[in-house]
């Protein structure tokens, strides 16, 4: 949490694509095929190239300010009040982002694996977990984060590798039977939920050592990131079908209840799960972690330590009150939460590189005139 931290490109690239998946395997096939229907894999692979776009203007905003977070670079931009005040609404995003996450995870984890146990009782122990990973810093989380992708990895390609005998094509027969509407409409969350809430890492880039293919690994990082949610949607489709995949809030315990009927591979519904929560919790770290060290750098508070624990309290409040339960969220708060995404990862970094340029251009001519 120190700005002395420091983390190579490897380990920020795993971040990237963890943060990137993070919650999309619980509610994302949901979500698309809800608008899209058997057609919501076309949506999911037109939206990749459109978040890459997403990806690539938040990478050049940061190297207008490579050694400054976003907070830091905004106020340098924009100056000190309006800068304040642009401040002000990310620092609120990133808490709610941290907020809605930690609901996800619990609501899954309440629903999936402990039925019995209060929904409240999950929330304080996640929200615990997220205060303790940000008491011991980027760099701890960074090692643990770079330990684990192997473990994510397997687990997953073993998912695939089981559950291709289920596949039936005729699940997203006919192909394009609304037309193009639905398909272009599901693009909107498509590339807003995963790629532009990636606004987050420009808190976490500036601890980077930039040696090596920097913007490369990046940009290669959300490509795996967006054909990994992609193909989880598409295998969705075909195993489950459109129906189940448009009405089950989680999709991802649907599938690993299918293995069971092979009669090979039985009761590993609580390890698939963990490992989705896993990939959840550590987005919703991110988004803890550039809440509580942005806030300290916007009102310029050295030690950041007294101000993790309280700031894990006003989360824990949000958790319970930011929605009533899963359905509501992936129904109702979707696309005004992708509004927000592409606010916040296309539409102000846009801005913001429009003012630098602007503000580079009348230095020049000002420099020119003295001359």
């Amino acid at each position: 949490m120190l700005k002395k931290a420091r983390i190579s490109v490897r380990q920020v690239t795993v971040l990237m694509f963890l943060s990137l998946i993070g919650d999309m395997l619980l509610i994302y096939p949901t979500i698309i095929t809800h608008i899209a229907q058997q057609d919501a894999w076309i949506s999911s692979i037109l939206s990749i190239p459109l978040g890459l776009v997403i990806i690539y203007v938040l990478i050049r905003v940061h190297e207008l300010y490579p050694n400054l977070s976003l907070i830091e670079a905004i106020r340098k931009i924009l100056g000190s009040v309006f800068g304040s005040i642009v401040s002000c609404w990310y620092l609120f995003y990133f808490f709610m982002g941290t907020a809605l996450n930690a609901r996800e995870v619990g609501d899954f984890l309440n629903t999936q694996l402990f039925e019995e146990t209060p929904l409240s009782v999950l929330l304080a122990m996640e929200v615990s977990l997220l205060v303790l990973t940000a008491l011991a810093g980027i760099e701890a989380f960074s090692r643990v984060s770079e330990m684990l992708l192997p473990v994510y990895v397997l687990i997953f390609c073993g998912l695939i590798l089981a559950l291709l005998p289920q596949i039936q094509l005729s699940n997203v027969r006919p192909v394009l039977e609304n037309g193009l509407a639905p398909v272009a409409k599901g693009m909107v969350p498509g590339a807003g939920m995963p790629f532009a809430g990636m606004s987050i890492m420009l808190m976490v880039f500036p601890f980077v050592n930039k040696r090596g293919h920097f913007k490369r690994d990046m940009l290669l990082a959300s490509l795996i990131g967006g054909v990994l949610i992609t193909l989880f949607l598409l295998l969705s489709l075909l195993i489950i079908g459109p129906f189940v995949t448009n009405y089950s809030p989680y999709i991802s315990s649907a599938l690993t209840t299918k293995i069971n009927e092979l009669n090979y591979i039985t009761r590993i519904e609580s390890l698939v799960s963990l490992t989705w929560a896993l990939a959840a919790f550590f987005k919703g770290v991110i988004f803890f972690y550039a809440f509580t060290f942005g806030t300290t750098q916007l009102f310029r508070i050295s030690n950041i330590r007294p101000f993790v624990i309280p700031a894990g309290g006003l989360v824990f409040g949000m958790t319970i009150l930011i929605t009533p339960n899963v359905f509501y969220y992936v129904r109702t708060l979707v696309y005004p939460m992708s509004t927000w995404h592409y606010t916040n990862g296309l539409i102000i970094p846009l801005v913001l590189w429009g003012v630098y340029l602007c503000k580079q251009k009348w230095k020049h001519r000002q420099n020119a005139s003295k001359n």
